[in-house]
């Protein structure tokens, strides 16, 4: 019971190392404000990865601590806790290959973010960021005692009065190395800030852990230790063969390797402002060379709708399909500027980047050397300059405009379509002609490139309404008001007035008097400062004044025998004659008869009779003495 009871206590207090551990960076990014974000990156083998799960164990760490120290001094300036926010699994562009060797990376970021005062951050030789952990994988062979050999992450950044960022390493491609082949691999890395970049090979460092105290600490340390080199390996002939490793000033590896193994190296970029090093940022890595047979699929040859290709273009905003032939015997991996796109295995890809396309092709049920496709170009093509002018911007009653295309391109390389309000009313012309208000829309359609341009315009109706009588009558040498209501503001409408006869004052004002002697026809142009124009006609009728007599005798003597009212004609509307009891005893619509002094054929006794006489201009109540 004892022995096991010690034997629990060894496995709980024994160090988790780091043998999951291939490889990582440190990421440093300005956020304004003197905040920073640290990010720390590892590529874990996930053979080796043990997840925590509870209070269980798992050498995956929940979170790390880097610390800051002076570049000059050494002395500690800070430490930061990073959290791991996720976790990714790395494409290998050879299925069979990497599942017939166990090849499963994964990748894993940690963030924090810390505040570096200007005041405190200010040494001119500058800082750096570090991370140490032991221990690498115990099967790399190209460096001594792996196994128990530590690895440090390491970044360098100047003083902080500026917002600089660190340079950031490209994800890598899932990758290895063939044996006696050629290879190339991607290790650039891109600068927020536009700095030059400087890339070279350097000794991974091992740092002060070891398997008793596997994190590093915040003591001072002088330096970092170097990994110390296998026999017939250096810095010089990290992977050997006839070609060893190397890294060119673009970021890419390259190297043609006689052995296989497991390799691990390092990469320093540098970081280059104004001629001057602001600071270096290192990717530790391991690389495996593998035996690899040489029975190669046929290079994949990359389509466009069953053409072959080497340069496509598509319109902004667009997709396009790019395909190679499909067969169940190979695997694919699409990669965009040499970087694998991550889930892009199919024998096609929807595309809307623009950039160099390659596809590799590999066997998918054995190990074999792989194949890549050449690359094609994918840019984008500009969508037609289209605008649409016309005469007018704003449409009058009953006018007609014109709507034309204006693009630098030449006419025949353009198809055009026009709606008006969504709906199409005209086909492939550069211009049309309009008589209706609403939301015009071009579309210009490049013959070439597919692409399509497009502008709208928006044409308001201007409608001018002008209220007056159609007609109206007056007594001869009365004046008539002529006032227009008009359904617009009239502020800076402009009225002119003309007439059938002479007109006399001013015939651009909005309101007019008049006393014409005759019947006379009025008409008022009202215009916009839009030119848009409305008329309006109203007629003036002038009626004589009536002479109505006061009595008649109605005795057939011929002498004054009617009820004539003189210069009515036409005027009167309606006539009614009362007696004394209020009985109606003559009507007339208009007075085309005049009253002879009779109520159902008798005549009526002698006596004063009212009236009411309705007419074109006004009403006249009145008494008519009938004579005997």
């Amino acid at each position: 019971m004892k022995k096991l009871l010690m034997y629990c206590l060894l496995l709980i207090t024994s160090p988790v190392l780091s043998n999951h551990i291939v490889g990582g960076e440190l990421r440093m990014n300005g956020l304004g404000n003197n905040r920073f974000e640290i990010s720390l990156i590892q590529y874990w083998d996930q053979n080796n990865l043990t997840i925590p799960v509870g209070n269980s164990g798992g050498n995956r760490d929940p979170s790390a601590t880097l610390y800051i120290y002076n570049k000059r001094t050494r002395a500690l300036m800070e430490q930061v806790t990073v959290d791991l926010t996720s976790s990714s699994n790395i494409e290998y562009q050879n299925k069979a290959c990497a599942t017939y060797r166990s090849l499963n990376t994964v990748v894993g970021v940690y963030h924090g973010t810390v505040v570096l005062s200007p005041q405190k951050y200010n040494e001119p030789d500058g800082y750096y960021l570090v991370w140490e952990r032991c221990c690498r994988n115990s099967d790399i062979n190209n460096i001594m005692e792996p196994g128990s050999s530590g690895m440090v992450f390491y970044l360098e950044f100047p003083p902080v009065i500026t917002n600089n960022s660190s340079p950031e390493f490209t994800l890598p491609n899932g990758q290895y190395i063939c044996n006696k082949k050629n290879f190339t691999m991607n290790m650039s890395a891109t600068d927020a800030d536009g700095d030059q970049l400087r890339y070279s090979l350097t000794t991974p460092l091992r740092g002060h852990t070891n398997t008793r105290q596997p994190n590093g600490n915040s003591s001072t340390k002088s330096d970092y230790p170097s990994v110390e080199w296998t026999p017939g390996t250096s810095l010089a002939n990290v992977i050997p063969g006839s070609s060893p490793l190397s890294i060119d000033q673009n970021g890419m590896l390259r190297v043609n390797s006689d052995y296989i193994g497991l390799y691990v190296f390092a990469i320093q970029c540098e970081e280059f402002k104004n001629g001057k090093r602001i600071g270096v940022v290192r990717r530790d890595f391991q690389l495996l060379v593998i035996d690899c047979t040489d029975d190669a699929p046929e290079p994949p040859i990359i389509m466009q709708e069953n053409k072959s290709v080497t340069e496509v273009s598509i319109c902004p905003g667009t997709t396009t399909t790019l395909e190679t032939s499909v067969d169940p015997d190979w695997y694919y991996q699409w990669q965009l500027n040499g970087l694998n796109i991550p889930g892009a295995t199919h024998a096609t890809i929807a595309v809307t980047d623009t950039g160099s396309y390659t596809v590799i092709k590999s066997y998918s049920k054995k190990c074999t050397r792989d194949t890549t496709s050449a690359a094609i170009r994918v840019y984008i093509s500009a969508l037609p300059e289209i605008s649409i002018s016309t005469a007018k911007d704003i449409l009058c009653t009953d006018e007609t405009t014109i709507l034309t295309a204006n693009t630098p391109l030449n006419t025949n390389e353009l198809t055009y379509s026009w709606t008006l309000n969504n709906n199409s009313f005209a086909g492939n012309t550069p211009s049309v002609s309009i008589n209706e208000p609403g939301l015009y829309q071009l579309l210009a359609e490049n013959k070439n490139t597919g692409c399509i341009g497009h502008d709208t315009l928006t044409i308001p109706l201007e409608k001018i309404v002008i209220s007056l009588p159609d007609s109206l009558t007056i007594m001869k040498g009365t004046d008539a008001e002529l006032v227009p209501t008009i359904n617009i503001d009239d502020t800076y409408l402009s009225f002119t007035w003309t007439s059938s006869n002479t007109l006399t004052g001013d015939p651009h004002t909005k309101n007019i008097s008049v006393s014409p002697q005759e019947k006379t026809y009025y008409t008022v142009t009202v215009t916009s400062v839009n030119d848009c124009t409305t008329k309006r006609v109203v007629l003036v009728k002038v009626r004589d004044v009536m002479h109505i007599p006061s009595a008649f005798s109605p005795n057939n003597d011929g002498i004054n025998d009617t009820f004539e009212i003189f210069n009515s004609k036409d005027q009167i509307q309606h006539i009614r004659i009362y007696n004394r009891w209020g009985q109606v005893i003559f009507s007339s619509q208009g007075y085309n008869l005049p009253w002879n002094g009779t109520f159902k054929n008798q005549l009526v006794p002698a006596g004063s009779y009212p009236y009411i006489i309705e007419a074109d201009a006004t009403s006249y109540k009145g008494e008519i003495l009938v004579l005997r």
